[in-house]
């Protein structure tokens, strides 16, 4: 899993309403969350906008980390925590941007940093009491 999991990754809350003519792949991943398997975040947000919808691009940049060598628990561990970050903005994606491995005085952790993305037909963005859970 941790090969799946690299810059420009998207990932979507489960039962995202989506244009009908965007085909991805998706597979669980934590809590309601699931990645795009078969598409970056450029792909999607071309084929996004040619459905005449729109792929949002929040400019807040939301960063975690996990203690632990490089696999894929301690990346989960620093995924799980932003999407934790994310919850209260209640939009749908998250792009990840960046995951690194790095140390501290010998000690071995993954830093995450994501974006948060929303997947909608209106060009303007809702109002956070108007964002539906799914």
């Amino acid at each position: 899993m941790s090969g799946t999991i690299k810059p420009g990754t998207i990932m979507m809350k489960a039962g995202t309403i989506i244009p009908q003519s965007l085909r991805v792949e998706t597979e669980p991943y934590s809590h309601g969350w699931e990645i795009i398997k078969n598409s970056d975040a450029d792909a999607v947000d071309r084929d996004i906008r040619r459905a005449d919808w729109n792929f949002f691009f929040l400019a807040g940049n939301m960063q975690a980390t996990a203690l632990g060598c490089w696999g894929e628990r301690t990346i989960r561990r620093a995924i799980e925590r932003v999407l934790a970050k994310a919850k209260p903005s209640k939009l749908n994606c998250l792009e990840i941007t960046q995951v690194s491995a790095k140390q501290f005085l010998g000690f071995p952790y993954v830093h995450v940093s994501a974006h948060s993305r929303h997947i909608q037909k209106s060009p303007f963005l809702q109002e956070l009491a108007e964002r539906a859970e799914p």
